[in-house]
């Protein structure tokens, strides 16, 4: 049983919240943030990333808010990405207000957490950040570009390896991908290989798995700054906060989110400002 995200509220909606756990609510979740993305060879295909939104209280979703309606005003943007840190401590309350903001978004999103989306109080750090936007690492796309969303945090660390168990399920997955296909891989910790802060520290141990495949994009956030460089046909790009408790890291003052555009194999993307 597959559904999307809007089929997905409408059926709480029909049955009432009482009747989710016959339903399996675990597997109806995955499936409210993981719809299928049936998008062919040919495009142009149109997406949205976000990232470091570090919701703290009410008064910090305002521009949250501004960004998913500037968003949703775009009918040709197909999904969008949250790179992580959007708590600032992983607090239930914070999680549930940017859930809040997050489920105005008119097409499907997709969340990879970041170092501030885990509660270190709890028991299961992940817990309140599951609850809300599903596990990670994640896979979409049935043809066409795949997609991959993979945890990059150590717990609450900047500086960050990523773990044996993390590359061994990548490692798995990218065996089930032809190696033509395009790929694009969203982290909150930076790849770009020359970054001002923050890169994974294995980084090319990572990017050494892809060896053979079509990686053609990797967009990160955690560093807060609009970044860009291609190495060996693949785009990194880290991006400038989307947040009013926190500055950027490079100094400028513009907060926003990145669009990009696919067609066939070409990547073009900017960086789209939303007032403070």
């Amino acid at each position: 049983m597959r559904l999307s995200r809007r089929q997905f509220i409408g059926l709480l909606g029909g049955l009432g919240l009482s009747s989710c756990s016959s339903l399996g609510l675990d597997e109806v979740k995955a499936e409210r943030f993981k719809p299928n993305i049936h998008f062919g060879k040919e495009g142009p295909l149109t997406f949205a990333a976000i990232n470091d939104l570090h919701v703290l209280d009410a008064k910090s979703t305002a521009i949250v808010n501004r960004a998913v309606h500037h968003i949703n005003e775009q009918p040709h943007i197909h999904f969008t990405v949250a790179l992580g840190d959007v708590a600032t401590d992983g607090k239930l309350q914070e999680i549930n207000l940017v859930n809040t903001c997050l489920d105005k978004l008119q097409q499907p999103y997709f969340c990879v957490p970041g170092n501030h989306d885990v509660d270190l109080a709890a028991s299961n750090i992940y817990a309140n950040y599951e609850r809300a936007f599903g596990a990670c690492p994640w896979t979409e796309g049935e043809e066409g570009w795949r997609f991959i969303g993979l945890d990059t945090c150590n717990g609450a660390a900047s500086d960050v390896t990523v773990p044996h168990e993390r590359m061994a399920w990548l490692e798995a997955h990218l065996k089930k991908i032809k190696p033509e296909r395009p790929i694009a891989l969203f982290t909150h910790h930076p790849f770009n290989p020359n970054t001002k802060a923050y890169r994974v520290q294995n980084a090319e141990q990572v990017l050494d798995l892809f060896s053979g495949h079509n990686l053609r994009l990797v967009a990160s956030g955690h560093y807060h700054g609009n970044q860009v460089e291609e190495r060996n046909g693949i785009l990194f790009t880290t991006t400038a906060c989307c947040s009013s408790t926190r500055n950027n890291f490079d100094g400028t003052p513009a907060k926003g989110y990145r669009l990009f555009r696919i067609e066939g194999d070409r990547i073009e993307h900017e960086f789209i400002e939303v007032s403070g």
